[in-house]
């Protein structure tokens, strides 16, 4: 029998934790990625850019959406009190879990070769076949984190993923060290070495958690085997395909972008130096708000499918998710694009990435609006109307790259992830209409965030051109002080028109929280 649950760890708190758990592993993500592109160059992270979606599009079929539904049978087990199910459940899906998971690996180190050549990249083979054992990790990892979702011990999977994490960063980071004086790609094999290591502490903390509360139970179960895997792949094959073809879309990105930019005139190495530039640096910012976006919006989630079948509630909750995304989107948007090559040079000294980042904040609002617009789908059940609008955004996506890359290089390629975004943005959108006769609350979505930016960044210019006439400041320190004027100049003017959201409003002054 799982372990029992205090008061505290209801619904609320399990979300809570995961979400802060989720937010440091983010974080700590987003600074390894600095310390790699600083230690390896945009060459080196080019080659893992261009050979990590064929890891991603392993770890997916690999799992064949067994640990969610593995997850949801044991909720629905332990809802009916039918303990003696769990670990004949547990022991199955493991076992199923195991067998997928170490032939996914099996393959990506027996063809990583031919899978790195098709990709353009000779020290991609390298990275891939040693990071070949990770997929039989996080497979088998992935079902013991199904287990502790599904008894609502959600602190053993966020710090299990913090762990992971954390490990990983310190390793990579003495590891590419180590190995940078024999070469680029012995560096690029330590990156993979490291994400080894941290999938590995991360699946013997968990494990250990797990052997410590294993399901245990003196009843025979009353479920079969053959049962118990009909009912894991029959739940678990919608949410694979729509993964599967998202994983395949990047795969494909990472292999026609560099095509296309040697198709332009450049050289294979150039073209995954540039690919660096804009998948390890460009997107890795474009992406960074997400980490806010995307807690703030899943906070949401539980209410929104609470909701489903009261049309009222249903669309208040909705419209308060993208309200959070445009108030959070919008200023980062016009921070990305006035200081695009500050950004690229201080962080990651790759200032090659500046003119992407500088298209991809166009497209800001429409990256963080689609995350929330696939999270509400999920959350509605609607898995059909995602996949076609993944299928539909994924083509027009993949198009623009192979016309508009020859032609504008990275600015082509930025253009093209402008229009997969805003496609998959607007026939989400569509859907939600369709589904929930959604009507979007204009003035508190849009209006007041994007007047409350506009005051802000006349703002942090007014006080630009102040500084610059009375004082001696370098470029970093009038970057913060023009970041600090205009962001609370932005807070000030939405508060002032009513545009905080509540989830905010109650983590600011005692004024903002008397606010109607």
């Amino acid at each position: 029998m799982p372990k029992k649950q205090p008061k505290l760890t209801n619904l609320f708190w399990s979300a809570a934790i995961l979400l802060v758990c989720n937010f440091v592993s983010r974080v700590l993500g987003f600074i390894y990625k600095i310390i790699l592109v600083r230690m390896i160059g945009t060459s080196g992270i080019g080659v893992t850019e261009m050979t990590g979606p064929m890891y991603s599009f392993a770890l997916v079929a690999a799992s064949l959406g067994i640990p969610l539904a593995l997850s949801r049978q044991l909720a629905f087990e332990i809802g009916k009190r039918r303990y003696q199910n769990l670990r004949r459940l547990q022991n199955t899906a493991m076992t199923l879990l195991a067998i997928l998971g170490g032939a996914a690996a099996l393959i990506c180190c027996f063809f990583a070769p031919t899978l790195a050549e098709r990709f353009g990249s000779a020290a991609g083979a390298g990275y891939l076949r040693t990071l070949a054992p990770a997929v039989l990790i996080v497979t088998v990892c992935s079902g013991f984190r199904a287990y502790f979702q599904a008894s609502k011990q959600i602190g053993v999977i966020g710090l299990s993923q913090n762990i992971e994490q954390l490990v990983r960063v310190m390793a990579g980071s003495l590891l590419v060290w180590l190995a940078l004086p024999q070469g680029l790609e012995a560096a690029v094999q330590a990156v993979a070495w490291a994400t080894v290591l941290g999938e590995l502490c991360g699946l013997l903390f968990i494990l250990r958690a797990y052997l410590k509360q294993r399901p245990r139970n003196d009843q025979p179960p009353d479920m079969s085997h053959a049962n118990i895997v009909l009912r894991l792949f029959a739940f678990g094959a919608p949410v694979t395909i729509q993964r599967l073809l998202m994983s395949a879309i990047l795969m494909a990105q990472a292999m026609l972008i560099p095509l296309a930019l040697q198709k332009g005139g450049l050289s294979p190495a150039a073209a995954t130096d540039a690919y660096g530039n804009f998948s390890g640096v460009a997107l890795s910012l474009i992406h960074l708000p997400g980490i806010f976006t995307a807690t703030l919006a899943t906070a949401l989630l539980p209410s929104i499918a609470e909701s489903d079948g009261n049309r009222a509630r249903l669309n208040s909750r909705i419209n308060q998710s993208l309200h959070i995304t445009c108030v959070i989107a919008l200023p980062f948007m016009l921070l990305f694009y006035e200081f695009a090559e500050e950004l690229c040079v201080w962080l990651f000294k790759a200032p090659g990435a500046a003119q992407s980042l500088r298209i991809l904040s166009m497209a800001a609002v429409f990256i963080y609006a689609q995350t929330a617009f696939t999270s509400i789908l999920q959350g509605l059940g609607k898995l059909k109307a995602l996949f076609v609008s993944l299928a539909l955004s994924g083509l027009a996506f993949l198009a623009a790259i192979w016309w508009l890359t020859p032609q504008l290089a990275l600015s082509g390629a930025a253009l093209a992830e402008l229009s997969f975004a805003a496609c998959a943005c607007l026939i989400d959108f569509a859907y939600l209409r369709h589904f929930t006769a959604l009507r979007l609350d204009f003035l508190n979505v849009i209006v007041k965030p994007l007047v409350a930016v506009i005051f802000g960044a006349l703002s942090a210019k007014t006080a630009e051109s102040l500084l610059s006439a009375c004082c001696q400041l370098n470029d970093w320190q009038m970057f913060l002080l023009m970041s600090a004027i205009g962001g609370i100049a932005y807070l000030i003017v939405l508060t002032f028109l009513g545009g905080l959201p509540k989830v905010l409003r109650r983590y600011l002054s005692p004024l903002v929280r008397k606010q109607p």
